[in-house]
């Protein structure tokens, strides 16, 4: 690819995808015109796309159909603004019940403008007592599975979405770190969860410190609710 810092530039941004699957999809677009540099992000990546005028609209196009539901967004929209824009013209709400991450959910997207039409709020459960007193999690689940792991994470989830009514409610439970890990679920270990419309759940391993572990559970909870708002408009 020819690059020209001259040129026009877009920012595809991606949810979920690494810099070495990045490469190998944008290696077998081959665009003969235009630079795409990438610029990781934690659980996010964006693509930096220069080219002429006549030709960047077309490359744009072409990346988005490459990466399909992982673009999140084209420009400089945060995921946290996306994803008021998409409850907001969808006509749902959304509440958040956190542990590892406590209360950066919230803050994101309470960060953003006219947040409150979409995002009723959140509980920050982070000890078990919490969990157990304000989203109903069992303390049979607690003991058989761990505070860190699916079963408590969807009754996190579940439990909050019949508290607070809204459409979707979505949890985050971890170990962030430094310490706290085990052989079966080390450092960096997350399990996030939704209930509403979609019902989901899904682990991850995120990398680095316990700031950075807690900011791509951040971002990834954020994307589980953007998956779960229809695109609409």
């Amino acid at each position: 690819m020819t690059r020209s810092s001259a040129s026009p530039l877009r920012l595809v941004r991606l949810a979920d995808v690494t810099a070495a699957e990045a490469y190998r999809v944008l290696d077998a677009l081959s665009p003969r015109q235009g630079s795409i540099d990438l610029r990781p992000r934690g659980y996010l990546l964006d693509l930096a796309i220069r080219g002429p005028e006549e030709i960047l609209e077309d490359l744009v196009l072409h990346v988005r159909e490459a990466f399909a539901e992982r673009v999140y967004g084209v420009g400089e929209d945060s995921l946290a603004a996306v994803v008021i824009e998409r409850l907001r013209r969808a006509g749902m709400t959304v509440s958040s019940a956190e542990s590892c991450t406590g209360g950066w959910v919230g803050a994101a997207l309470t960060s953003i403008a006219g947040a409150s039409t979409a995002y009723w709020g959140g509980i920050v459960a982070y000890d078990d007592a919490a969990k157990m007193e304000w989203l109903g999690v069992r303390p049979e689940a607690l003991r058989r599975f761990g505070a860190v792991s699916e079963e408590v994470a969807l009754e996190m989830a579940r439990g909050l979405q019949r508290r607070s009514g809204t459409s979707l409610a979505v949890a985050v439970t971890g170990i962030a770190g430094p310490g706290g890990g085990t052989v079966e679920k080390p450092v960096g270990t997350v399990w996030i969860a939704s209930a509403g419309p979609r019902e989901a759940s899904r682990r991850f391993r995120f990398a680095g410190g316990r700031r950075e572990v807690r900011k791509q559970a951040v971002q990834a909870t954020l994307d589980e609710v953007r998956r779960c708002c229809p695109a609409t408009g």
